[in-house]
């Protein structure tokens, strides 16, 4: 990366929401993320993540205003909400940018899992709570 390149740091909660929020359900720990992170988390699954998967779209259902806000700034219109305005900046570009959130390490994020892996996932998930 070039040093003009902002990093934007993540906390290890933020890159644990995006693995799995094509998995399952990720609300409660979305709500307990800073405003900030949020935006920014939903910024990202809006990009990354496949919103005909029903994980996904129950994960977005109560942050609809914000994702409407997000949409907003994708459409180049102008924003007044101040914690967009921030992530604005801080990722360098006219629009949140991306590409160049890394997690508390430093390391870019990982790609969203496939449909293979989050059936994979789910089972692991499933045989988990049946062995307890």
């Amino acid at each position: 990366m070039s040093e003009e390149t902002k990093q934007l740091k993540v906390s290890n909660e933020f890159v644990d929401i995006f693995k799995n929020f094509n998995v399952v359900n990720k609300v409660e720990e979305m709500k307990k993320l800073s405003k900030k992170e949020l935006y920014l988390l939903l910024t990202l699954c809006l990009d990354k993540h496949d919103d005909e998967n029903p994980t996904v779209v129950y994960n977005f259902q109560p942050f609809r205003e914000e994702t409407m806000e997000i949409f907003e700034v994708q459409d180049d219109k102008e924003t007044l909400n101040p914690i967009l305005q921030t992530l604005i900046e801080e990722s360098g570009d006219k629009y949140i940018e991306t590409d160049n959130i890394v997690d508390v390490d430093g390391n870019k994020l990982p790609e969203p899992l496939t449909k293979e892996e989050v059936r994979d996932a789910k089972i692991n998930i499933i045989n988990d709570d049946n062995s307890k």
